[in-house]
């Protein structure tokens, strides 16, 4: 059974939060968009497993202006995969910080309490 409307709404508004919680100044409001056993690979580190890993690793860097474009999402039942870009600057707000263009795969899986949260992310450079 392919998503509902209201799945994609739904997916779309957790991108949307996720977004938002970059600017808190605690990671721990956007590592909450991740599943337990949630895998991030990103351009130059190693992959990061697991929610409380991924937390560590977020503490040591800063984030703002965050903006999330989902170009196409499909999936069925509890999964749906995102193709998209991204956008942020590299450091606190009102920073001289760089801004960082990537391109993701999100593989979203909807848990036990009905809650949309990645469990996959590969990001990678913005050519």
């Amino acid at each position: 059974m392919a998503l509902s409307s209201s799945d994609i709404a739904a997916i779309r508004a957790a991108e949307a939060a996720l977004a938002e919680a970059f600017e808190a100044a605690d990671p721990t409001a956007w590592v909450d968009s991740y599943t337990d056993d949630a895998i991030f690979v990103g351009p130059g580190v190693p992959a990061i497993e697991g929610r409380p890993a991924l937390l560590d690793a977020a503490r040591g860097f800063a984030v703002s202006a965050m903006e999330i474009t989902a170009d196409s999402t499909l999936g069925s039942g509890d999964f749906a995969a995102t193709v998209g870009r991204a956008n942020w600057m590299a450091g606190r707000k009102g920073s001289d910080a760089p801004i960082r263009r990537r391109r993701f795969l999100m593989v979203w899986r909807r848990e036990p309490d009905g809650r949309w949260r990645i469990a996959r992310e590969l990001l990678n450079e913005e050519l």
